[in-house]
């Protein structure tokens, strides 16, 4: 430290002593951004440090079973993008061309393969989807073979009424096919049972995706010349007696020595009167064939462990059929537009009706299947339609955007109230519910709601797709949708390889039992 002596010159008179003196000096004082700099660096540092402790010492050798698992997950998403990838640029493709589909017309003389330009399908009484209907006051040469056809539909004539039979309500009844050809006898009975007036129902058949030795299209073509010239009952029961003259039976037949006899009787008796009711025999309005593929069995090759996953990108599948199927064969007069599964065994012949009289924009019934004795003679099958819980509103904040969620999966615990489940056997077959979400094996509607926009969301739309999303976008759109707890119509058993083993298990005792 510096200092200096005290001189008279320096102080003059105020001079009182020879000693030195110090100046009073204070220390620099340090800015605050060098301050924060240096806890910069150190957090840099710590970082550093930290990062190369988990590179080097915490993470598992490419040997280590942790490393190999994590490895494997890694792959298993990468497999799935890849698939989805690979779906998407399948769609797009086939977006980018959408004639791939043959529309066949049925008549009582036969099927004829229509020519549609632009997506126009004739339905068969000579309009085109896509073109508005009446009639308009014009002048028109009739020698002219350019002139175009105009007609005027007023669409406030056809909201649907809750009597429709009576108004004259015209109904397209729609029904998807795959690989179907095992029940389109049980299909087209229950077809024939409808006693909604046959001549105010237009039907339109998707038949997509089935196995090249399938012959649900040729079937179809079969089926439905017949039912339009009122010979469909002849050939099916000449069709039985030749099964039968013929024995042919296999192991899946085996079940039904093992199902609940009140209701096989029930069944006996749905298919043994070949005349219901007096329109039995009646064609139908029209009947429209559509095929095209939708590249259905995605997903195939995917683990078990990703079934929920694959069950999205199936219903997403399934909606861009049916959004297809509506609006190919949607026109401008319809009133009402009926869904149907092929695999229905027993339906009341009246479901077009009471779904109607209820006047709900979307009305679906109850639906259960009957089950082998050993398995508890019913249980319900379409867990579809259901009511909007706190708990699944919750879940669906947690997913991403795209997720789906799939009821009847443990990674979605929805606690949901279920239609099915509210089912009492002794209940008021027309008591109604509502609800938030529908399932697709039978499904009223009113046209309208198709007209104004709602469909099957083949996205992700509120975490759902396919038929439960639509009737989550209805509602959204403030349509009534409502399900009937107790009018319960049934779907066919299918036993599985579980079920078959335990039937041959008790058939071999069964026949031990009588040898000795």
């Amino acid at each position: 430290m510096s200092f200096r002596t005290l001189t008279p010159e320096l102080y003059g008179s105020q001079k009182k002593s020879d000693l030195p003196i110090f100046n009073k000096l204070s220390p620099k004082k340090h800015s605050n951004r060098i301050l924060f700099k240096r806890v910069f660096y150190a957090l840099v540092v710590v970082l550093v440090v930290y990062t190369l402790y988990v590179k080097i010492i915490l993470s598992p050798s490419p040997n280590s079973p942790n490393f190999l698992q994590q490895k494997k997950k890694q792959d298993v998403v990468n497999e799935d993008m890849q698939h989805d990838l690979e779906f998407q640029r399948q769609q797009q493709e086939k977006d980018l061309n959408d004639q791939d589909h043959e529309v066949y017309q049925v008549t009582k003389d036969g099927v004829e393969k229509q020519q549609s330009e632009g997506g126009a399908v004739d339905n068969g009484s000579g309009r085109t989807s896509g073109s508005t209907s009446g009639s308009i006051s014009g002048t028109f040469d009739d020698d002219d073979p350019n002139q175009s056809v105009v007609e005027y539909f007023d669409l406030n004539d056809y909201q649907g009424s809750p009597n429709g039979n009576q108004q004259g309500d015209v109904v397209l009844f729609l029904m998807p096919l795959r690989n179907a050809e095992h029940v389109l006898p049980m299909a087209f009975y229950n077809l024939m049972n409808l006693t909604y007036d046959h001549s105010l129902i237009d039907i339109a058949f998707l038949v997509s995706d089935c196995s090249p030795d399938d012959t649900t299209l040729e079937t179809v073509f079969r089926y439905s010349v017949a039912l339009q010239n009122g010979t469909l009952i002849d050939l099916l029961k000449s069709e039985e007696e030749s099964k039968r003259g013929a024995k042919v039976k296999g192991s899946n037949d085996l079940y039904q020595s093992y199902m609940e006899p009140l209701y096989m009787e029930s069944v006996k008796k749905a298919y043994s009167n070949p005349e219901h009711h007096k329109g039995y025999r009646t064609p139908f309005r029209s009947v429209t064939i559509f095929k095209k593929d939708f590249g259905q069995n995605i997903g195939q090759g995917f683990s078990d462990r990703h079934a929920v996953k694959v069950q999205g990108i199936r219903r997403k599948l399934m909606g861009r059929a049916r959004n297809w199927l509506t609006s190919s064969a949607l026109k401008a007069d319809h009133s009402w537009v009926y869904w149907r599964d092929v695999d229905i065994e027993t339906c009341p012949g009246n479901v077009i009706e009471e779904l109607m009289s209820h006047d709900y924009d979307v009305m679906v019934p109850n639906v259960w299947r009957p089950l082998p004795t050993f398995l508890g003679n019913e249980q319900p099958y379409d867990l579809n339609s259901w009511i909007e819980s706190d708990a699944a509103l919750d879940l669906a904040k947690t997913l991403d955007e795209d997720d789906v969620i799939v009821e009847g999966y443990a990674e979605y615990p929805t606690w949901r109230a279920h239609l099915a489940y509210i089912r009492d056997p002794n209940g008021d077959p027309r008591e109604i519910v509502d609800l938030d979400g529908v399932g697709g094996v039978s499904i009223l509607a009113r046209a309208k709601i198709f007209k104004q926009g709602v469909h099957f969301p083949a996205f992700t739309f509120l975490n759902h797709a396919e038929t439960e999303a639509f009737g989550k976008m209805a509602k959204t759109m403030g349509f009534k949708v409502g399900g009937l707890p107790h009018y319960t119509i049934w779907h066919i058993y299918e036993p599985s390889e579980d079920d078959l083993q335990k039937i041959s298990k008790l058939e071999r005792s069964r026949r031990r039992k009588q040898k000795n």
